[in-house]
This record gives C-alpha cells, sequence and structure tokens, in this order.
C-alpha cells in the first residue's frame, strides 16, 4: 500500500448561487453597518462642540451632509432590495437598521440644533 496525499483543492465552483447570494448580501449588510456606526461615532463628536461651533459645523458641511443622507438612502434600499432572509441576514438587517437610526437622530440633532427624535 502506497501513501498518497489526499487532494486538498476543493472546486466549489458548482455551490448553490442562493447560499453565495446570501453571504454576499450579508457582508454587504456588515459593511454597511460598519460604516454606519463609524460615521455615527464621528458625528456625535460634533455633537459635543459647543452649539455656536456645531451651527457653523453643519452650515459648512450641509451640502455633503444631504449628499451623505441621499446616497445612504440609496445604498441601504439597494442592499435591502435583494433581501432573503434567513435568521443570519435577519439579525444583521435589525442590526444595520438600529445603527441607521442612531445615525438619523443623530444627523437630525445637529440639524434641529440638539433636539433628537423620540423613539
Amino acid at each position: 500500500m502506497t501513501d498518497t496525499i489526499p487532494d486538498f483543492n476543493f472546486n466549489l465552483s458548482f455551490s448553490d448561487s442562493y447560499e453565495d447570494d446570501n453571504e454576499v448580501f450579508k457582508f454587504d449588510l456588515f459593511l454597511m453597518t460598519r460604516e454606519i456606526k463609524q460615521i455615527t461615532d464621528s458625528l456625535q463628536n460634533v455633537t459635543l462642540l459647543p452649539k455656536n461651533q456645531q451651527r457653523a459645523w453643519v452650515k459648512d458641511n450641509q451640502k455633503f451632509l444631504h449628499r451623505f443622507m441621499d446616497s445612504l438612502t440609496h445604498d441601504m434600499f439597494n442592499v435591502l432590495d435583494e433581501v432573503s432572509l434567513d435568521q443570519d441576514a435577519l439579525q444583521e438587517t435589525i442590526t444595520c437598521v438600529t445603527e441607521l437610526r442612531e445615525l438619523v437622530n443623530t444627523l437630525n440633532g445637529l440639524m434641529t440644533g440638539g433636539q433628537r427624535l423620540a423613539g
């Protein structure tokens, strides 16, 4: 009997495309959630500035903030448009929407001078 080395070069090209799509969706959602959280954290630093500096920052960045929110909303709808929820994807979606809500509340607070949305 001769010793042979097993072939560990797996060919995964025949894998189920649903699984692949679902994994891509979850990864996109994960990246979006992380991005939203980082932006929220940065914007919350702006909320720590004195009110007159906050107003000046918002005024200086108003066009950027509007473009950013339009882009974020568009990206979010594109990601969620392809949703096929398994339990993991559902949890990632909930996490992403929760972070998005926090971001919207933070932006609203900046735009309205510190008054946050209720809820």
